[in-house]
């Protein structure tokens, strides 16, 4: 199967042929179900608008506040930061660590000293909305990319191998380590 995606989710995907045996094109939806459902499914690949993606971001967010967990999170731009920003600042009082990143330019914030913020702007990364955390069996989460505007096609996996890949070609790109 021809890789589906583009510059960094086509990165990622293109490191694990067998994601193409799970690939479904007949999928244009992301559903509106529980955590546990995605998690049973181990991959499930989508095209969404901006609403479902925000809904699976959320399930993702509370299972880290829940079980004390890592996160990170990317942002196409400051302002759909800023939409969650309070939210961000009050649940890391119940996290570890988050890491932020989006095309913010020279943005300056006043974040609790546990959340890091990288700029990505003029890298691949520019368009990307990503939510990971780590479960019982390693890392897990949605990898998407916006192709057009409000428009995102990528795929949500508990496979932890595919999440580091995609955690270590983003810290590859960022110069740092995200150690989720």
């Amino acid at each position: 199967m021809e890789n589906p995606y583009t510059d960094f989710v086509g990165k990622v995907w293109e490191q694990f042929p067998q994601l193409a045996q799970l690939h479904n094109l007949e999928n244009t939806t992301l559903p509106m179900c529980n955590l546990d459902q995605f998690v049973e499914s181990t991959y499930h690949n989508f095209i969404a608008k901006r609403k479902p993606l925000y809904y699976l971001s959320k399930l993702i967010e509370n299972y880290a506040q829940e079980n004390y967990r890592p996160l990170l999170a990317s942002f196409e731009t400051i302002a759909r930061f800023k939409f969650v920003e309070r939210r961000y600042s009050k649940i890391i009082h119940q996290i570890p660590k988050i890491w932020i990143i989006g095309a913010f330019e020279k943005t300056h914030f006043y974040l609790p000293s546990k959340i890091d913020v990288f700029n990505c702007r003029n890298t691949e990364m520019a368009n990307i909305w990503s939510v990971i955390t780590r479960g019982p069996n390693g890392p897990f989460g949605l990898i998407s990319e916006e192709f057009e505007d409000g428009k995102f096609r990528g795929f949500f996996t508990t496979n932890p191998d595919v999440c580091r890949c995609a955690l270590k070609i983003m810290g590859k790109t960022l110069g740092t380590k995200f150690d989720i």
